[in-house]
């Protein structure tokens, strides 16, 4: 979940000259939590970036010295289409309050990837990775793997930390980091608890957790932060990557989060190309796109008219999806703003690009005056816009 934060200009001040313009942004924050120390979560890090004419704050974790994992939605324009340029964003690390990092610790970013199974409608396989322009001193944490399965089976306690919001109604995120307490849910009870705001919840990729009194949780602004648990050996690991949550931050639903077990071995690769020259992960351009289900297409539909119509978009569309492929609809749409009339067609689609799966709307609408159309005029006015 990305929030909007003031934090984004003293990070762009913090930015040697030429990277000034990149004033950043993220979504997701804690709820009912407690303020945290770098001592306890050393490897987090703040992350902003500039998208269109606002931007957006993310959590993320440091697992080598120059890569970040966070979020797929922190990289991915999920409301847009497309991809977030690296030049948008700027990186903190080693301190609470990002506006009052050091110099040393603030980064640019140098190449962003996203996990190459990411689903941008079911948010499932949602994480990816922010390459730094050079390396933090931040220790790294470690990822789960194939030997911590049995912590995602229910039970296990977990830190959840970022810089979200305190709650959905809130204006502005807190300074400085927040964390909470919260405890890793078994598969069929997350599969349970999930299904009104998740019905697409998949055990095999992602994790849940709920905080056993109710009362606290991720929020906007949190996205992409971990879920840390304790290996037997005491050793600390990152469990889950934050994705979503439910409706309004409720604290009483639950935070949904990636298992880093089923992306950890894309990012190894990613560390192993970036750390020590290795080959660099490869997408195979005939992986299939994953499937767009309808109410993902309706929602890709209304967002494509809202960025492209603004106001004029009323908001209240009538019309219907069919499907045109795995991964493509075909949206009638019309809708009535002021004294026009809208109507049209909608096709949002799956596409790769820089090996990720985006999404974005072919749109043809039309417009007349509703007076001038009811009176029968033999010469209304049409007006066109297409993309």
């Amino acid at each position: 979940m990305k929030f909007l934060t003031p934090a984004i200009v003293a990070l762009a001040l913090l930015l040697p000259a030429t990277a000034a313009a990149a004033e950043p942004t993220a979504h997701a924050s804690i709820v009912n939590g407690h303020g945290a120390t770098v001592e306890e979560f050393p490897a987090l890090s703040f992350i902003e970036a500039r998208e269109g004419k606002t931007g957006f704050s993310c959590t993320g974790t440091v697992v080598a010295p120059r890569v970040v994992l966070t979020a797929a939605h922190c990289i991915e324009d999920l409301e847009r289409g497309g991809l977030t340029p690296a030049k948008a964003y700027a990186l903190a690390t080693g301190t609470t309050t990002p506006s009052k990092a050091l110099r040393e610790n603030v980064f640019r970013i140098r190449e962003t990837h996203v996990f190459p199974g990411f689903d941008p409608g079911g948010l499932h396989g949602d994480a990816g990775i922010l390459i730094l322009d050079r390396p933090t001193a931040a220790p790294p944490i470690a990822m789960a793997g194939a030997a911590d399965a049995a912590l995602y089976e229910g039970g296990a306690p977990v830190q959840l930390a970022g810089w979200g919001v305190t709650g959905a109604n809130a204006k502005n995120a807190p300074e400085s980091l927040r964390a909470t307490s919260m405890v890793v849910q078994t598969p069929l009870s997350c599969k349970q608890k999930t299904r009104v705001d998740r019905p697409n919840y998949s055990p095999a990729l992602q994790m849940c957790t709920l905080d056993s009194a109710r009362k606290s949780g991720g929020c906007f602004g949190d996205s992409g932060g971990p879920a840390i648990g304790l290996r037997a050996d005491g050793t600390p690991v990152e469990l889950g990557v934050i994705s979503t949550g439910g409706a309004f931050c409720s604290t009483k639903r639950p935070n949904v989060l990636t298992r880093v077990d089923v992306i950890s071995t894309w990012v190894s690769e990613w560390i192993a190309a970036t750390e020590s020259g290795g080959p660099r992960p490869i997408v195979d351009p005939k992986t299939p796109f994953p499937q767009m289900t309808k109410p993902v297409a309706e929602e890709f539909t209304v967002l494509t008219l809202q960025s492209h119509f603004g106001p004029r978009f009323s908001g209240r569309v009538f019309g219907s999806c069919r499907r045109a492929g795995r991964s493509r609809f075909r949206c009638e749409v019309s809708w009535r703003s002021g004294s026009n009339i809208y109507g049209g067609t909608v096709s949002p689609l799956y596409l790769r690009r820089q090996d990720a799966v985006i999404w974005k709307s072919h749109f043809r609408i039309e417009w007349a005056k509703l007076s001038c159309l009811r009176s029968n005029a033999p010469h209304c006015p049409i007006h066109v816009r297409h993309g």
